[in-house]
Formats: structure tokens, C-alpha cells, sequence
């Protein structure tokens, strides 16, 4: 084998130049870069407090590394008042000051307007918002609770299906009263599987993790959606979190909310319709 040397060569004008930019995008850290710098200004008897002025005389344009060590010519060349060099817009830090004074003042402009605003909407509106950010308090979701009640509640129509009950994959609806969705699963078991129901397995069934046990989730583990709610509130759908909608079910479930005036349910069926 032939042999060689192996030659190590650092590049002034490359550290300045990647030193600057790590700073100025903030993908690295203040004293991150000025390590960088002053590690590559050692060997020499200059004091350390000197090295760190001149790593921050680089990162703003009055001095800069030059030339290469495997020439000889690694140097810091330092800038007079008035030759220093034309940094990037991007890399003026007094510009920087400005931007980021407007910026701060946009800022207290925009929560001015917010605030203003929040004060006239409705609470409703303000959860509905809370819960977008996904800032949701423990006190919307008691509202929220109470809301849906009230709506149940104060719900005179006469409607096609029950408020509650177990929808099936082909969307046949079986209504189930409230709090009674698991014996019906078990009922609806011994009934029309009971080789399936005989299964002692079944009792200990948790693998859809949708809060079910049993009858009811050994049916949502295979597509059943169960139409319910703990606080009596209008019903929320509760699925096999890795199946979807069969068309059937995301047409029961469209109808369902649309004739319980609960727009914003159906809307949100009609668009996972329109992913298939």
C-alpha cells in the first residue's frame, strides 16, 4: 500500500462565515458560535476576554478569519471604523433591534384586538375556540356537558331513531335507553351469538381502548358504533379507533344530526364522506 500524508487544513473565510450564520438563523446558540470562534482563535498568548471581543467583533462584520493553515496564512483580520463589511440585511443586528421593537409592538396590538374581541362573543364561542388551541378547561367541558343536556332536553321534535343505541357496519340502528348500552351489547350476544357470548375471554376485552368492556367492545372492535353519553347530553359517536366509517354508518350519522339540528355533527360526517 502506498503511503501519504494526511493534511488538515482550516479555512478562515468557511468559520466566518458558517459562525454568522448559525447565530443570525438561531439554529445555533450565542455562546455555542462564540465557542466555535474562540476555540478556533487559541495557540496564542492573547488573553481570553481579548479572544471573546473578537469573536463578537466577527459576528458583527469588524473582523473576520481569513486565508487557510495549511497555507500559512490563518489570520484575524480586524476592520477600521468605516471598512467594516456590508453584512446581509439578514445579519444586521441593529436592523434586527427594529424588527423585533415592531414586532413586539405588533404583538401587544394583536392581544389588544383579541381581547376586544373576546369581549363581545358569546362564552359558547369562546370554549368552541379554547378547544381549538387546545387550551379546553376543565370548566368548558362541564359546560359543554350541560349545554348538550339542554339542547336534549328542550328537544320537543319527534325523531326517526332513538337519542341512544348501537349503530351496526351495514347501519341498522338498534336505540338502547341511557346507561343501558352494555346490557343490550350482552343481551344482543346471547341472543344472536351465543357461541360468541359463551366466550369467558370476552369479559376482559379492552383492546379498543374506547372505555367499553365486554359485550359492548367486543362489537366496536368490529365496526358497531355506539351512539351515547355519560352526561345525558346529545349523542356522541363511539368507534373502533382504527376502522372508519362504513358509508352506511356516515349516512345514519349525517341524517341523525341533521335532524337533531346539530349542524356542526353532521358537517363534520360529511367531510370525513368526502376523504373516502
Amino acid at each position: 500500500m502506498k503511503e501519504g500524508n494526511l493534511v488538515f487544513d482550516i479555512n478562515g473565510e468557511f468559520i466566518t462565515e458558517i459562525a454568522r450564520e448559525l447565530f443570525y438563523t438561531g439554529e445555533k446558540s450565542y455562546e455555542t458560535v462564540m465557542e466555535i470562534l474562540m476555540d478556533s482563535m487559541t495557540g496564542t498568548d492573547t488573553p481570553e476576554a481579548q479572544i471573546r471581543r473578537y469573536a463578537e467583533d466577527i459576528l458583527l462584520g469588524r473582523a473576520a478569519l481569513k486565508g487557510s493553515t495549511a497555507a500559512g496564512v490563518y489570520h484575524l483580520e480586524i476592520y477600521e471604523p468605516g471598512e467594516e463589511e456590508q453584512m446581509p440585511q439578514n445579519m444586521n443586528i441593529w436592523k434586527e433591534v427594529e424588527r423585533r421593537k415592531k414586532a413586539e409592538k405588533d404583538l401587544r396590538r394583536m392581544i389588544e384586538r383579541w381581547d376586544v374581541a373576546m369581549d363581545h362573543i358569546s362564552e359558547s364561542t369562546q370554549r368552541e375556540i379554547r378547544k381549538e388551541l387546545g387550551e379546553e378547561t376543565a370548566e368548558d367541558r362541564q359546560q359543554d356537558a350541560l349545554d348538550s343536556l339542554m339542547a336534549r332536553m328542550m328537544d320537543e321534535e319527534n325523531h326517526t331513531t332513538e337519542d341512544y343505541g348501537w349503530l351496526e357496519p351495514d347501519g341498522t340502528f338498534h336505540g338502547a335507553e341511557w346507561g343501558e348500552h352494555q346490557e343490550w351489547a350482552q343481551n344482543y350476544m346471547n341472543e344472536k351469538l351465543p357461541e360468541e357470548a359463551m366466550d369467558r375471554d370476552i369479559d376482559l376485552q379492552t383492546k379498543c381502548n374506547v372505555g367499553l368492556i365486554g359485550a359492548g367492545d367486543w362489537l366496536v372492535e368490529r365496526g358497531w358504533v355506539l351512539l351515547h353519553n355519560p352526561s345525558r347530553g346529545i349523542a356522541f359517536p363511539t368507534k373502533n379507533p382504527v376502522k372508519e366509517y362504513t358509508k352506511a354508518q356516515k349516512e345514519f350519522l349525517y341524517d341523525y344530526y341533521m335532524e337533531r339540528d346539530c349542524k356542526k355533527e353532521a358537517n363534520a360526517i360529511w367531510k370525513e364522506r368526502d376523504k373516502r
